[in-house]
């Protein structure tokens, strides 16, 4: 594992398109394989906040943490992916892995508790997703080209997993309670 502090110039590649902004001493942000051509951008404000960051090819990340004891994990390899993270309230977790080229990866949490898992392998898929409220649950799993998934909650306890094989799929969903 190459943490980017044992490269020699490879440092300034890393500190140049890494940049982390913290408001407190119990935040946490790490960056791990940040070769040149990646990019990430983590802002925490609050306290019990972690970001975790790995990203191998030619990738751009931003995680917007406000609250607290969020977490937030965002796993890139290939080329052109994009992932995005608002997070605001408390306690909201979101995982995205991205293996492919121009991935589009956007996840806005608001409330308490809420939960994003997203899987994307291959190449152009999309997911949006926004929670609003307390303790919902969002999986989205593309497999294939050119997949298109929107989710929308809000309220408490919605939960919906989202699988797409294949190449041109689109699904929309809002959950209201």
């Amino acid at each position: 594992m190459n943490n980017g502090l044992t490269r020699g110039p490879g440092i300034i590649a890393c500190l140049l398109l890494a940049t982390a902004l913290q408001a407190h001493a119990g935040d946490l942000s790490l960056f791990d394989e940040i070769p040149l051509n990646n990019s990430a951008d983590i802002s925490q404000t609050g306290s019990d906040l972690a970001a975790y960051v790995s990203q191998a090819g030619s990738n751009a990340a931003t995680v917007t943490q406000t609250g607290d004891y969020h977490q937030s994990r965002l796993y890139q390899n290939g080329l052109g992916n994009q992932a995005d993270i608002i997070q605001q309230g408390t306690g909201q977790q979101a995982d995205i892995n991205q293996l492919g080229w121009e991935n589009l990866a956007v996840v806005a949490q608001y409330g308490t508790g809420n939960i994003v898992t997203i899987d994307q392998n291959g190449a152009f898929n999309t997911t949006t997703i926004e929670q609003l409220g307390e303790y919902n649950i969002a999986e989205v799993a593309q497999y294939g080209i050119g997949n298109h998934a929107a989710i929308s909650q809000r309220g408490t306890a919605n939960s919906v997993s989202v699988s797409q094989y294949g190449a041109g799929m689109y699904v929309s969903i809002q959950q209201w309670d």
